[in-house]
């Protein structure tokens, strides 16, 4: 198996966190490779499909299913045409929130997630009011 581990802490509390990197118009915000993401339904749980496109792709969509989901804690996808899955945890911390983004795959990782992003996220959380 192959996967990728990173972590950040935000200064933000965890409900905040939790929240923005949820939601599918944020995630462009801080995953630059992401154009856009649709999600099935509003509010997002256990058993939304997210739709998400690449910023180098003109029609191809990639979906992927919340298949845990324990607010304001954690959150799991999986990719439904393979085998990759990515776990978003929160957890609350003196200082702030404690961030990790884990993402895995059988068949090995093509584009793993670069700590820039997380850098992003938090860039974007804690210069907001």
């Amino acid at each position: 198996m192959d996967t990728n581990r990173l972590s950040i802490l935000i200064r933000k509390p965890i409900d905040t966190v939790f929240s923005f990197s949820l939601a599918s118009e944020n995630v462009p915000k801080w995953i630059e490779s992401i154009r856009k993401e649709i999600p099935s339904e509003r509010p997002v749980g256990l058993g939304t499909t997210l739709r998400n496109i690449s910023i180098g792709n003109k029609s191809a969509w990639d979906e992927y299913e919340i298949v845990e989901f324990d607010p304001p804690k954690s959150f799991t996808l999986k990719h439904l045409n393979g085998d990759y899955f990515v776990k978003y945890t929160f957890s609350e911390t003196p200082g702030g929130t404690e961030f990790e983004y884990l993402e895995w795959s059988e068949s090995g990782l093509n584009n793993r997630l670069e700590m820039g992003a997380l850098e992003k996220l938090k860039e974007l959380l804690e210069s907001s009011q």
